[in-house]
């Protein structure tokens, strides 16, 4: 019972600083998610040998992100049920939700890694890769497509510890394995001569360890109500009804942004390959601000979901303003110290020798000082959307994805960037504060009425107990 109340402790004490020291392992974990991330790219971009190796790696990240998005979101679905049913001490119901989850992950995560290997040369071709990079790229997809059990184990692992207030264990698995990750990286490029191959190798490695690991943690946690038990490893379908409900419109969300990135790839294809370099350096950098900010999306998410279970509104409310002004200072202040190094940080990437060095650098300071002087407004949109997710709303975050995010950054591509005094790597970025603040606008409505209909159920439901 001490553990079960220390973790429940998201339902009372102090919310601002609960938040702040629930976030920032979450935070941690995905900024050394992309450290990892820019190490790949800064090992294939300086020592491969391969000019056009950067620039294929970079051509994939999108299409590469859009099952393990989808996948990611319907974690983010049993992570809402588990810390709805652990708020309510529902126990017996957590306990079935974890285990539908765990078993769900792995015949997810192979369906997905076979259909993604399947189609990685046709949607890459549908995106206007270049034909000098398309080898590669496919070469660097389909041995990633290998690694996507691993990556959905690991993610509903971290979810169901993360449900119950433990953001400090995926962090310790991640960095243990992006160490392992990195080191494999040098051995395969420098050693064994390899190049995207090698850091695609490297990643999947580290995929399945950390897979691993949040497995045996969870398989040891023998007290903890979310403990994995071989005798109880079964599909409880009605829950993983609940799971697909509350986690699918989350998980084709996420896939709505991967979609529109893949759109917006296909237009920033067709320009020189200095600026495909210059992209993938600048969304790279960028991702630490993302990361940090994108630690919200699941904080607001766990803060909603528990004291939504424990029918407590006054703290939901709280928790909803609280993760906005905190994404907000972070987004501002990290973009703010990025760009003071922006220079230095893209000069990582490219080789000394680099004919088009200078040219790289500069476009990638070009798009790096426009994105980060709005990306906090990123930031507001996903702490919005895990607070309606957290509360059980997960249908309404993704609609306003598919109009906001999907289709106006489809017609912006498909209209406005073809056009001369927007055909260029800023031209086609524009359209990203402009869907994230439309986005954000119609999540903050939404979650207004959220909050009077849910202070209503409350009330009903404890003026009916007292009847009784």
């Amino acid at each position: 019972m001490t553990a079960i109340k220390a973790k429940a402790s998201l339902t009372e004490g102090p919310i601002f600083s609960k938040m702040l020291l629930y976030a920032l392992p979450i935070m941690l974990t995905g900024i050394l998610q992309l450290l990892y991330n820019i190490a790949d790219n800064v090992i294939v971009g300086q020592f491969s040998g391969n000019p056009l190796a950067l620039a294929a790696v970079g051509s994939t990240s999108s299409l590469g992100n859009l099952i393990i998005n989808l996948l990611m979101g319907i974690a983010g679905g049993a992570g809402v049920l588990i810390a709805q049913s652990f708020g309510a001490r529902q126990l017996e119901k957590m306990s079935r939700a974890v285990h539908t989850a765990v078993i769900f992950s792995l015949i997810g995560g192979i369906f997905f890694s076979v259909i993604g290997f399947w189609l990685t040369r046709p949607a890459l071709e549908l995106m206007s890769t270049k034909s000098e990079i398309m080898e590669w790229a496919c070469l660097y997809l389909h041995i990633i497509c290998i690694g996507i059990p691993a990556s959905a184990v690991y993610n509903f692992g971290a979810a169901i510890l993360r449900s119950v207030g433990d953001s400090k264990t995926p962090l310790f698995v991640l960095s243990s394995s992006g160490i392992i990750n990195v080191i494999l990286n040098i051995f395969f490029v420098l050693v064994c001569d390899m190049s995207v191959d090698g850091v695609a190798v490297a990643t999947v490695i580290a995929q399945y360890i950390s897979a691993a690991a949040v497995i045996v943690i969870l398989f040891k946690r023998k007290d903890a109500p979310y403990a994995l038990s071989l005798s109880k490893m079964s599909v409880d379908f009605s829950l993983l009804k609940r799971i697909l409900r509350l986690g699918l419109p989350a998980g084709i969300q996420a896939s709505l942004f991967s979609i529109s990135n893949i759109i917006l790839t296909s237009g920033v294809n067709t320009l020189p390959t200095t600026d495909i370099s210059a992209k993938t350096i600048a969304i790279n950098i960028e991702g630490i601000v993302y990361s940090a900010m994108n630690s919200y999306l699941h904080t607001s998410m766990t803060f909603t979901g528990q004291n939504y279970g424990a029918k407590n509104p006054e703290r939901i409310k709280k928790s909803i303003l609280y993760s906005l002004f905190q994404v907000t200072v972070i987004g501002i202040a990290g973009g703010m110290i990025i760009l003071s190094f922006a220079r230095e940080l893209a000069g990582m990437y490219v080789a000394a020798d680099d004919p088009n060095k200078a040219t790289v650098i500069n476009a990638t300071v070009e798009l790096m000082t426009f994105m980060l002087s709005t990306y906090f407004l990123c930031g507001i949109m996903d702490s919005l959307s895990g607070s309606l997710r957290g509360l059980g709303y997960s249908l309404a975050p993704m609609l306003m994805s598919i109009g906001c995010i999907c289709v106006l950054r489809s017609l912006w591509v498909l209209f406005i960037f073809p056009l001369p005094q927007f055909n260029s790597l800023v031209g086609i970025y524009t359209i990203y504060p402009i869907s994230w603040l439309s986005a954000s606008i119609l999540m903050a409505i939404t979650l207004v009425f959220a909050m009077k209909k849910i202070k209503r159920q409350f009330e009903s439901e404890q003026s009916e107990s007292v009847s009784k």
